[in-house]
């Protein structure tokens, strides 16, 4: 899978964004506590409405309130080790321009001029990053990747999408070097 790591960045001052191991594993653990615990407690009612008049043990409720850490914990190590390895979406903003690959794609560099608008949507809850550049010829492909980015049309105008969820440095630290390089107008944020 070709990282970030196996391309010279375009200009000295680039600033390379890519899902983060721990930023992963902190928002999948947070998810999962709450949905495990009301799960828990949901189950924790019902046997105490289940076995009345006598009470449920003592031990049955440490033994929930054991298990309520272990389960998310387990899940959200696993789901952010499988995404951290197989997320093989990355960008870098630097004032050459946008470079970007998705899915394990060729890098390609978008050079500030040709860029006909950076959009920051929500795809399922995902947030996403569309570039689209006003035509091929501003589209700097490298050859050293597996494949060529797939675009997606959108207007009848080819874009290049890249899923940010996650990011780090972070998504403020995103929209904030993008909109240092950016002409006015480009940016789009519904």
């Amino acid at each position: 899978m070709p990282g970030p790591q196996l391309f010279a960045p375009p200009a000295a001052d680039a600033l390379t964004f890519r899902p983060g191991f721990w930023r992963t594993f902190a928002a999948v653990l947070a998810m999962t506590m709450v949905i495990w615990s009301v799960l828990f407690f949901l189950l924790f009612f019902l046997i105490t409405l289940a076995m009345r008049p006598p009470s449920p043990p003592d031990w049955l409720l440490v033994s929930i309130l054991v298990q309520i850490p272990g389960g998310p914990i387990a899940y959200a190590a696993t789901f952010a080790l499988i995404r951290w390895s197989r997320c093989q979406d990355w960008l870098r903003v630097s004032s050459a321009g946008l470079e970007l690959a998705s899915r394990g794609s060729s890098p390609l560099l978008v050079r500030w001029p040709a860029l006909e608008s950076v959009r920051l949507v929500r795809r399922f809850g995902t947030p996403m990053l569309e570039v689209t550049p006003t035509g091929p010829e501003g589209v700097h492909v490298h050859s050293a990747g597996s494949f060529m980015p797939r675009p997606r049309t959108r207007d009848g105008r080819d874009t290049f999408v890249v899923d940010i969820w996650l990011v780090r440095p972070g998504r403020a630290e995103l929209r904030s070097a993008l909109e240092r390089h950016l002409p006015p107008g480009t940016m789009l944020v519904p």
